[in-house]
């Protein structure tokens, strides 16, 4: 090939913000191929035509875009372009939420350094409740999915055997649920008595059962803080109060979901530690 018109690898490099090193591993990864490669020598040429795209990739790499997503996106450019601007916008807005929980957490860090502002939290006295729950295994970028999906079983279940709900939904956080950890959250639904009988799938039966009542520490979150990473900073406060009241947690935590988080409306819920 006539290698006059293509530039080599140092001057694509300049041209692109991107070093040779990071050229080859987009080359290798089918991200940034060359349009040549010498047989005799390994060198790489690139067409001036891709510099765009060389650029294009620096600067998604910069917002830390991860590989995967700027080929995804790359190749929605060529074939979709409403498509890939919808793809950029919804990393914006992940970015975005990310940078606020990331707020989030450093200034509940930050309440550790200096002590801990306990006015937001409350206590409350729950008694005895019916429940129907069923047990889920997710990890956190599934979990919106997997609760909507127990909650839509549990509310059928609940038509089918005639219960009344009787407040809001909530999850039982048994083990934690993070990008590394599926829990199992049980997602739970108070109903005015207990069922028949146990029914459900193989893979999600629904239990009924009575719910010892007890006291909680609570602290209610809204909007932006409900956001995993954020929502973890509302755990510490609710177990930080338990702490510092010498008093002894009796259980996992609750999640109580005023407004779900996949609805029309911001995210509401509160996080209840039970304690004795």
């Amino acid at each position: 090939m006539n290698h006059e018109k293509l530039l080599s690898i140092g001057a694509f490099a300049q041209a692109t913000m991107l070093s040779p090193k990071a050229l080859r591993l987009y080359g290798d990864r089918g991200l940034l191929v060359p349009v040549s490669v010498d047989r005799f020598t390994g060198y790489r040429y690139y067409d001036p035509d891709q510099r765009s795209r060389g650029r294009m990739i620096a600067m998604l790499r910069a917002a830390s875009m991860p590989l995967e997503g700027i080929s995804t996106l790359l190749a929605l450019g060529s074939a979709d372009p409403e498509g890939a601007l919808e793809q950029l916008a919804a990393y914006e807005s992940a970015v975005r939420n990310n940078t606020e929980s990331t707020s989030t957490l450093l200034a509940a860090v930050r309440a550790h350094l200096k002590g801990q502002d306990m006015d937001n939290v409350t206590t409350v006295l729950e008694p005895e409740r019916h429940l129907i729950s069923i047990m889920l295994h997710a990890f956190v970028d599934g979990l919106d999915t997997g609760m909507k999906q127990s909650l839509e079983q549990l509310q059928a279940f609940a038509d089918a055997e005639g219960l009344a709900v009787t407040g809001d939904p909530f999850g039982i956080f048994h083990q934690e649920i993070t990008p590394d950890s599926d829990g199992p959250l049980e997602v739970c639904l108070p109903v005015d008595r207990l069922a028949a009988g146990a029914a459900g799938t193989n893979d999600a039966p629904v239990r009924s059962y009575r719910l010892a009542g007890g006291r909680y520490a609570s602290i209610r979150v809204s909007g932006a803080e409900t956001a995993f990473p954020a929502i973890l900073a509302a755990y510490d406060q609710a177990c930080s109060w338990v702490e510092e009241a010498g008093a002894t947690s009796v259980g996992p935590p609750h999640e109580i979901w005023h407004v779900l988080p996949w609805a029309d409306d911001p995210a509401d819920m509160t996080v209840a530690w039970p304690y004795a």
